[in-house]
């Protein structure tokens, strides 16, 4: 499992936006991962 899908699996339930933030600092995950991850869930009425 990439740190893309485990991003999409977790958030938020265990992983906030400060943790996706992190990983995008770190290189671990792409500003338009991050992007998609929480902007999708802003869409979805999070």
């Amino acid at each position: 499992m990439t740190v893309f899908e485990m991003a999409k699996k977790y958030y938020p339930r265990l992983w906030d936006e400060d943790r996706l933030r992190q990983l995008v600092d770190a290189g671990r995950l792409t500003e338009d991962e991050y992007q998609a991850i929480v902007g999708g869930a802003a869409d979805a009425g999070n």
